[in-house]
Parts: structure tokens; sequence; C-alpha cells
């Protein structure tokens, strides 16, 4: 491992510190589960920006799979616009923020709170603002991490936010069962992930970074890593990216694909025809293709790049395991590029924009 930036050293921090997340918040998540009982909770809105946002996308599929409670997953500047009509005293509302600082997301949940809602706040810092303004904290146990780049809080808040799904699940349902038991073994299966792909991703960035535009997809949780792959090579190595799911990914960008383009879909047994059906029409227009992907899956005709992951996942917690080869590409990419990872150009002005009069970046 070459770690002369941190963001690579958080990378392989990932796995550990996801187990101590889910071993130190056990207690903490079936209080809220307590709550949530008591409270007939009828309405559930994870609400974030940037990361945080994939990051609740990514755990979206096991909410939708076994909770009964319908469950939202919005943007924090525009939840208010909402106001009344979806927060009341029946609705959990979720913050996530690795700082807990950002303003839009301290916002919001104030905002939620006042309305009578169940606030909880998720970040790695329990004496942020947006802690301050909840009712109940869960914090995830990262640690500090120093890059503008989030990658192993990423990893931790997909995870708590999987364990709370499933808790909400039936407690005789045997998928949940068996899903619980994955959830528990990720953080050895995640290791496993960065050391089977991390070579693959060496040894294929230098021809990837010849593209000067990527266009990146996946369905279901894997929609959320699209999106994480778009938020991430274009703020380390400033490289435009359009994202959607894999279904809508070659619509309206369509007519300026090219040779220097890069269609990149992360395809599983339950999406691999659509993804080949993908990369077919995107090669006759001239543009080449990686597919981030699981043993099994032959999408060889129709690409020229290809990262496989050493097992295959479930369909619905695909996107933790999907996670690490798009960080992966970020950094190296970033790295071959000459550029900073740690600490991106025009860091410092985004987070005066985001960060409340007064406060700073923990």
């Amino acid at each position: 491992m070459n770690d002369q930036y941190h963001m690579i050293r958080y990378i392989h921090e990932g796995p550990q510190v996801l187990e101590k997340t889910l071993r130190e918040n056990s207690a903490g998540v079936e209080k809220l589960l307590e709550q949530i009982r008591e409270r007939k909770i009828s309405r559930i809105i994870l609400s974030a920006v940037g990361s945080s946002y994939t990051a609740a996308l990514i755990a979206l599929p096991l909410f939708q799979y076994h909770c009964r409670i319908p469950t939202y997953v919005m943007s924090s500047p525009e939840i208010n616009a909402y106001g009344e009509r979806l927060v009341d005293r029946n609705t959990l509302f979720i913050s996530i923020s690795r700082s807990g600082e950002r303003g839009w997301v301290v916002d919001s949940l104030q905002k939620a709170v006042e309305l009578g809602a169940l606030g909880v706040a998720i970040t790695a810092v329990s004496d942020s603002l947006m802690a301050s303004h909840a009712n109940m904290a869960l914090v995830t146990s990262e640690g500090k991490e120093i890059t503008f780049p989030k990658t192993k809080s990423v990893i931790t808040c997909c995870g708590l936010l999987m364990r709370l799904a499933l808790g909400l699940a039936d407690e005789s349902d045997p998928v949940a069962i068996k899903r619980m038991k994955l959830l528990n073994e990720c953080p050895v299966l995640l290791k496993e992930v960065i050391e089977k792909t991390e070579h693959q991703v060496s040894g294929l960035v230098p021809e990837l970074m010849e593209h000067d535009y990527l266009m990146a997809g996946g369905t279901l949780g894997n929609f959320g890593v699209a999106l994480e792959f778009g938020i991430k090579l274009q703020e380390t190595a400033g490289i435009p990216v359009t994202c959607n799911d894999s279904g809508n990914v070659l619509h309206g960008p369509w007519g300026g694909i090219n040779s220097q383009t890069m269609v990149s879909l992360m395809a599983t047994a339950y999406d691999h025809e659509l993804a080949g059906k993908t990369f077919d029409l995107a090669g006759r227009m001239g543009a080449h293709r990686l597919v981030i992907t699981e043993p099994g899956i032959n999408l060889r005709e129709v690409t020229e790049y290809r990262i496989e992951l050493p097992f295959t996942t479930d369909l619905l917690m695909s996107g933790l395991f999907y996670l690490v080869p798009v960080q992966l590409i970020t950094y190296y990419w970033a790295v071959a590029e000459g550029l900073n990872p740690d600490a991106p150009e025009g860091v410092q002005d985004m987070l005066n924009a985001m960060l409340p009069a007064g406060r700073k970046e923990p």
C-alpha cells in the first residue's frame, strides 16, 4: 500500500472501523428501536447532503424490503419545503453528517424536532452542532478523517443504517436473520474486497485516466455507489461525471459520447443483462466501458475494462462492497494526475459555503 496520503490509509481502515461502529452502537440502535415502537413511528426520513446522502441511498434497499414503515431519502436543503406535510410526531427524522456541522443538515434536523419528530443524528462527532439539536445521537467510530473526500466514514454510515433497517425487520424473517449475520461478517469481507481489487485498480488507472468524461450507473444500492463515484472523482481529480441508474445512464448525455468517454456500470446477477445492453449501445457510439462486477458475470464482449469482486454479493447489500473499488479508483486516479486527493482545490471555499458562521469542520 502506498500511504503517501491519508486517503488510502483511511480506505484500508474501513473494515475495522465498520466493525467498531456496529459493536459500539449496538445498544444505541436497540434503544432507538424501542422509541420507534413506543412513538408508533409511521414515516422515516433520511436527510443528508454529499457522501452522507449517497450512503443513505446505498442502505435504502434494506429499509424498503424489510421495514414496513415508509422510508424516504431526501436532500437536506429540500426537506423544509414540505414542512408539516411530511414531518410530525410520528416521524423518525434521521440527519446524517460526519462532521455534524453542515448548515443545511443541521437546519433540517432542528426544524423537524420543532415539528415534533423524533430527531436522530448520525455523526462522527458527539459534540457537533447537529448532535446538540437531536433527541438522540448515534456516533460512528471511524475516528479522525482529515481528508475532504470521505471514505471510511461512508462505510461506517452505510453499515449503521443497514443495521437499523434490519433491526426494523420482522424478528422471525429468515432473510433478515441471514442478512444480519452477513452484516456482522462485512468487516472481514470488506478487507477481502480491498485485497482483491486494489491491484486491479492500480493496474487499470493509467488507461482509465486517458478519458476526460465518465458516465456512472448502477441499480438499487449501487445507484448510490454511482452517485458516490461521481462525487469522489469530480472533487479529487476534476473529471466531469454524470450519474444515473443503469436504465437511464445513457439518457440525455447520449449525444456527447465519444472515444474520450468512459461508461462505468456496477453490474450484479440481478441487472447484468441490462448492463450488457447499455454497454453495447455505448460501444456503438465509440465509448470505452468499465464494469465493476461479481464472479460468474461475463460481460467481456461488451467491455474493455473489468474490476471483479472476490465473491457474489447479497443484492440489497451489494453497495457496501462496490463502494471499495470506486474509492480506490478515485484515489489512484487523483494521484496519477499529480493531485493531492486529501485536499482538492476549492475545498475551503466549499466548506465556507456549507458551514454556519463561526463553526469549523472537525
